[in-house]
């Protein structure tokens, strides 16, 4: 079966917030590490953990390709160019497969869908006359790719049976195959490949485990693993025999432009036609060479796929081209995502369910919706640290980031460097503990800043699980003993309505602390009807309550204003953690009951986005009981039905939306209202072109105002209220009629009849 659909080619650095419609999604993944090249003419592909990019040799650009943009799916096992064809085929880790044809994708899921038992994995990509040959998990899969579908399958195991192939090339005479049952060869005029007698074992090499195959100047060439130790050894074959030629850590074999490139840690090892060492690239003009893989063009120059730079291109002379579109490196281990008022910060630590480290390298990136930044890490300062899971910027001074680290306590972040560590040493009161008796480690699971400037630290593992760096720069620590010894936790919110923090962890448990001397703690199945086993996330609303995450499903604190009705000495507190009862046609069930939550997030009409650890995002009513939306890997661009974290921009109601496939980006129809409308109502697209349907926001309101347009003369076409500080018209009037070209008036008022605000939008049909 294959599905045809247009592919969207955006520069990333084009992107900007006043841009992107309603509705849209935009891939925000980690476009510095690049696995593998293709070379297609004037545009060099490389693909990434989930999605890939091309650089364009003619204009130094780097477009961005990814489910956003009309690929069908995450995480690319091997891409490959025909020239013949002019088509780049994609395969999945999934073995699901796209052909990417001018700007067209068309997609190919018929080893994905199959019921083949075993090994479904596409090892290599191999063309011949116009035919793709997929080395799989099973056989050969053969691709027309005139017509974009499958033309044959070839089982080559013994007595046809399947066996897995790893890598297939083609000489004048042969075509071999290298698979678990050794090398195999096939005459390349075999009128029937798909009998398996006719394919031929070399048992020449039989003792080898060959990975990869290629061919230059008629030469076969084979790279063979040893297990012990994990070494490649590259092979070239005459009539006679296999000549091993080196030995060492090499992570691909490619042929192309008269040159075999092997790619190594050390950098690229070069031979020419006749398979004579030329040279070793080990440093440029961009810095060390550290390739995953590397292939030569036509004129010679080494196009590689860096570890940590994307795409780069060494020319003949030692120049170093290439570029790569804005993304966050990192990103694919999104961990929190924290707003800013003016964009979003991105903490790529995290740890385990059992409160281990993760050992990611330390880093937090900035974006402001167009571009990305990390840290200036030059000054060595994170130099043995790890990990940062949780980030917070001072009101107080905009200037100051807190960064809190797994392990090693807390970070002040200044004009991107840091400047100073909050440890034992410096504050007198964060805690760290042993957790095996051979060494410390420091566990701040998160940060936040209440109204006043003062910097609360959740600290793990520790007697005095609160503690608070003051405005005036003093520390203090609370005792929270009452509440449980050595408390396990990592979530922390501070609740702005009521000036209290509430806090949660592994236990199946939420705490809450008024900042003095009173705490208590609140059991989640109390008022509950379905016992829930864990808390994974918590949020507070603009009504004050308090919305929490659990392993089944969510419950709501309604009552969180009561927390210290009994006191505040370590109690139970006498709040219910109340489920929402839905009505499911005939039945009544409690929400996402099935679901397990990772993460809720509040946008600016009070609506709940919530992401799930296998269902996908779902985005529901402010009180619960209407879903409004839900995305899936299926339905959506979604990268991925497993949320790790959420993050609404505030000013633009962008959902950023964290998964284990990297970081993508929802417009979504809500903003966060102004206190008093702005002195000029923006919408956009405006004006409205031709060809254009989708709809038009248009933001700057007071909270839920209620908007007219109007027509010139006056004539009300259309209206609604504001989703929190935006409005969201489709340029049709009331009863669904599509306006005509012209001017039209915006004017809106709140509940009170004040605040009143107006704007034009232009319609062009």
């Amino acid at each position: 079966m294959k599905r045809m659909v247009a592919i969207i080619l955006l520069l990333q650095s084009t992107v900007t917030w006043a841009q992107e419609a309603i509705g849209h999604w935009r891939d925000c993944f980690d476009y510095s590490t690049v696995r593998h090249i293709a070379i297609a003419g004037d545009r060099i592909y490389g693909s990434c953990f989930s999605g890939m990019y091309y650089y364009n040799i003619t204009d130094n650009s780097a477009v961005a390709l990814g489910k956003a943009s009309g690929l069908s799916d995450v995480g690319i096992a091997i891409i490959a160019y025909d020239e013949t064809s002019k088509s780049l085929v994609t395969a999945y880790n999934n073995a699901n497969i796209d052909i990417l044809c001018g700007n067209r994708v068309y997609n190919l899921s018929d080893i994905k869908r199959s019921e083949t038992s075993g090994n479904k994995n596409i090892n290599h990509i191999r063309f011949h006359n116009g035919t793709a040959w997929l080395a799989t998990g099973f056989g050969i899969v053969v691709i027309d790719l005139a017509h974009r579908e499958i033309k044959e399958t070839y089982y080559i195991g013994t007595g046809g049976s399947h066996v897995a192939v790893y890598d297939i090339a083609f000489t004048t005479d042969s075509i071999y195959a290298a698979t678990a049952e050794g090398l195999k060869r096939l005459s390349i005029t075999e009128n029937h490949p798909g009998i398996s007698d006719r394919w031929h074992t070399d048992n020449r090499v039989d003792s080898l485990h060959i990975t990869t195959l290629d061919t230059i100047g008629g030469t076969l060439l084979l790279l063979s693993y040893t297990f012990d130790p994990e070494l490649l050894t590259l092979y070239h074959s005459n009539s006679i025999d296999y000549t091993p030629l080196t030995t060492g850590e090499i992570l691909s074999m490619r042929a192309g432009g008269k040159i075999v490139c092997l790619s190594t840690p050390q950098g690229v090892i070069r031979y020419d036609a006749a398979l004579q060492p030329i040279d070793t690239l080990r440093t440029s003009s961009w810095g060390q060479v550290r390739p995953l893989d590397a292939v030569a063009d036509n004129n010679g120059t080494i196009w590689l796929g860096h570890s940590w730079g994307g795409i780069w291109g060494i020319d003949s002379n030692g120049i170093t081209h290439g570029n790569s579109p804005s993304g966050p490196a990192s990103a694919d281990n999104t961990y929190n995502l924290v707003p800013t008022r003016d964009g979003m910060l991105l903490c790529p630590g995290g740890h385990t369910s059992t409160y281990s480290n993760t050992w990611l390298a330390p880093n937090l990136f900035y974006t402001n919706g167009t571009s990305w930044r990390g840290l200036d890490l030059s000054n060595g300062a994170f130099t043995g640290r790890h990990d940062i899971v949780n980030a917070a910027i001072n009101p107080r001074d905009t200037a100051e980031t807190i960064a809190a680290l797994w392990g090693s306590g807390i970070a002040s972040i200044r004009n991107n460097v840091v400047q100073e560590f909050y440890d034992e040493q410096t504050t007198g009161v964060l805690q760290s503990y042993t957790p095996d008796g051979n060494y410390r480690t420091l566990l701040t699971g998160a940060v936040v800043f209440d109204r006043d400037g003062n910097l609360w630290v959740l600290n793990s593992h520790a007697d005095h699980a609160l503690a608070v760096r003051h405005t005036d720069g003093s520390w203090e620590h609370f005792s929270t003993s009452a509440l449980s010894s050595l408390l396990q936790v990592d979530k922390l919110i501070y609740d702005s309505i009521n000036d209290w923090l509430w806090f949660a962890g592994r236990d199946n448990a939420i705490y809450v602390h008024d900042g003095e001397n009173r705490m208590v703690r609140i059991n989640p199945n109390r008022g509950s009807k379905l016992q829930t086993e864990a808390v994974n996330a918590m949020v507070q609303d603009h009504q004050g309550n308090i919305w929490v995450g659990t392993n089944k499903g969510i419950k709501v604190i309604y009552d969180a204003y009561g927390a210290f009705r009994n006191g505040g000495h370590g109690e139970e507190a006498p709040v219910s953690c109340s489920n929402i009862t839905i009505s499911n046609g005939e039945f009544a069930e409690y929400l996402m009951a099935y679901e397990s939550i990772t993460s809720i997030a509040v946008d600016g009409a009070n609506r709940k986005w919530v992401g799930t650890a296998a269902g996908g995002l779902y985005l529901i009513s402010a009180n619960g009981l209407e879903q409004l939306d839900h995305f899936t890997s299926n339905t959506s661009p979604l990268a991925s039905d497993k949320i790790l974290c959420l993050g609404i921009q505030p000013q633009n109601g962008e959902v950023y939306i964290g998964t284990d496939h990297g970081l993508q980006v929802y417009r979504g129809t809500a903003t966060y209202a102004e206190t008093m409308p702005q002195e000029h109502i923006y919408a956009f697209p405006n004006p409205v072109r031709p060809g254009y349907d989708g709809p038009v926001a248009i933001k700057g309101f007071t909270r839920d105002a209620l908007v007219h347009i109007t027509d010139a003369a006056g004539h009300v076409v259309y209206s609604t209220h504001a989703l929190g500080g935006q409005a969201v018209w489709n340029t049709h009037t009331s009863n669904g009629t599509p306006v005509a070209s012209g001017v039209y008036y915006v004017f809106a008022s709140d509940a009170m009849g004040g605040n009143r605000s107006v704007a034009k939008i232009l319609i062009i049909r």
